[in-house]
């Protein structure tokens, strides 16, 4: 075998990000997001279906974000990072009119997972925090008018 001749896939390729990927039509089916890079971190892309007015609207210049989601009141789109690279996953709501990003869940070394979102309850999550204890998740009912977590079931 002629290893000069061999070429090795470059480990962009494999590993770099996607040009877009995760596409999702909004709820009211009149807007497309995905995920694409801006300055090299994945970020949540919207524009019209029919358009060409695609632009980030959030501003992750980091890790990038990798799971995203629309929330059923097609203003909002939830996601959650890592931002710390400690796998304590925070969960973040992005309006993508005013393209303001809040953090829902600002708390030092506990992990959030969404254990439910449904189009019946549009401003409303329930969440699995390890708030309490590291080993194990409760679940909370998260109201995003409120701005809060509330305990919503306890063990």
């Amino acid at each position: 075998m002629n290893t000069a001749a061999t070429q090795l896939i470059p480990r962009k390729v494999l590993f770099g990000n996607p040009v877009k990927s995760s596409p999702q039509i909004s709820p009211d089916g009149r807007r497309l997001a995905y995920l694409a890079p801006v300055e090299n971190a994945l970020n949540a892309w919207v524009g019209s279906l029919k358009g060409d007015d695609y632009q980030p609207v959030t501003e992750d210049k980091e890790r990038g974000i990798r799971f995203y989601f629309w929330m059923a009141d097609n203003t909002h789109i939830a996601y959650i990072q890592d931002a710390g690279v400690d796998e304590n996953w925070r969960l973040y709501l992005t309006n993508v009119e005013t393209r303001e990003t809040r953090d829902l869940t600002p708390f030092a070394n506990v992990q959030v997972r969404v254990t439910r979102h449904d189009k019946h309850f549009p401003t409303e999550l329930l969440i699995a925090l390890n708030k309490e204890d590291p080993r194990v998740h409760d679940v909370y009912h998260l109201d995003l008018l409120e701005n809060a977590p509330l305990p919503f079931l306890h063990w």
